[in-house]
């Protein structure tokens, strides 16, 4: 393996439409531990933001709003990043996400 110079950060800052508690937002929760664990084990993966109360980082205070929810992760390269992206798990949250497929209650 060659090493490089740089790595590649990746940051996604998004606005909740509902409290992370809701009904609205289990599926997307649920998602969490099990998307996140793919990443850790993904080639490429370097790190990732976590919070103090768990393994993801829905509780980092972003610009002192709680309807701001934060992901940031380091990976190798965009290669890396890509592949783990649209695979697996990742790629199927994307694609409920993008066709609106309601939460499953």
């Amino acid at each position: 393996m060659t090493e490089t110079a740089y790595e590649l950060a990746q940051v996604n800052i998004a606005r909740l439409r509902a409290p992370l508690d809701s009904p609205r937002l289990k599926d997307f929760v649920d998602s969490l531990e099990p998307v996140n664990a793919d990443a850790d084990h993904a080639d490429g993966f370097v790190w990732r933001l976590q919070g103090e109360e768990g393994d993801d980082a829905t509780d980092v205070a972003v610009f002192g709003d709680s309807w701001l929810i934060i992901n940031m992760s380091v990976w190798r390269d965009t290669d890396a990043l890509t592949a783990y992206m649209y695979q697996g798990r990742h790629r199927e949250m994307l694609a409920r996400r993008r066709v609106g497929v309601p939460p499953r209650l």
